[in-house]
């Protein structure tokens, strides 16, 4: 069976992203025969985004303990060797000399064991001005996926663009997203849009305080001590963060993401960054 991937050439990442959920919900449809292997063509794609790789490799990683899975990679010899230096889509352990490739954990690994060291490497490659701000955004998130996501796989990777100065980070788990947990718990929301804004808010559960606490101090954290963006997508709800402007909500057009991604971009402070006012 050949399932043809088309991803759009653009660098809008909440465009590459529902272009993305749409393979992942091919993935899960699709049902083979015994023998029968499944081709993932990618053969026409000609740019994808970090946020892209890490989708799509979690699902592929996901859909192998069920079905076979055959790549046709990229014709396109600059987007090709990118994502194998990446570890696209299986993960990697060698590390370039700016970026840390797509690390998959499962629920029966120590996430926050392996968190601290991809944050150990990935601060031995960015500008010192960044201080413990990775390490800490990396610490927090990762905790609220093991704590509280339920899931079964969960994927990061880091991209530092030396020459720009910029970092990226991206994170995604395929557990019971925001929405969901706030369901559980009995929180009131009017849309998944509302929910993912009151984690960021910091809305608390019955029993304990649930994701939004480390979503909370990582929005501080990167939009007025690092002048960065977020990227913030759960089932059907996405929030855009940046510095600049007031935040965007929208909804993803009943294109349900199972999981939770936060993405984020953010430049090396021009001075040392002392992260302690903007944590809590």
């Amino acid at each position: 069976m050949n399932l043809k991937c088309n991803i759009s050439n653009t660098d809008d990442p909440l465009k590459q992203i529902q272009d993305c959920i749409d393979i992942m919900n091919e993935i899960d449809k699709a049902e083979l025969e015994k023998g029968e292997i499944l081709n993932l063509d990618f053969s026409d794609v000609e740019w994808m985004l970090p946020c892209s790789a890490l989708l799509l490799s979690n699902k592929i990683i996901e859909a192998c303990r069920r079905i076979n899975i055959k790549i046709s990679p990229p014709n396109k010899r600059g987007v090709y060797e990118y994502l194998t230096r990446i570890g696209f889509p299986l993960g990697c352990e060698v590390e370039g000399e700016s970026f840390l490739p797509i690390n998959h954990f499962s629920n029966k690994d120590n996430v926050n064991e392996q968190i601290s060291k991809i944050s150990k490497h990935i601060g031995n490659k960015v500008d010192k001005n960044f201080g413990f701000s990775v390490n800490y955004l990396l610490a927090e998130l990762s905790d609220n996926i093991e704590q509280h996501s339920q899931f079964t796989q969960a994927s990061i990777m880091t991209q530092y663009y030396s020459d720009k100065k910029y970092i990226d980070v991206g994170i995604f788990d395929n557990g019971i997203t925001i929405p969901t947990v706030f369901e559980k718990k009995g929180v009131q929301f009017s849309d998944d849009c509302d929910a993912i804004k009151k984690a960021l808010e910091g809305e608390s559960t019955k029993e304990e305080q649930g994701r939004g606490f480390g979503l909370r101090t990582s929005k501080k954290l990167v939009l007025e001590g690092l002048d960065g963006e977020m990227y913030v997508l759960s089932r059907e709800g996405a929030i855009i963060l940046n510095s600049k402007d007031k935040e965007k909500s929208q909804e993803l057009m009943k294109k349900a993401l199972k999981g939770t991604l936060v993405y984020m971009r953010f430049s090396a402070p021009k001075k040392s960054l002392n992260i302690i006012k903007y944590v809590e």
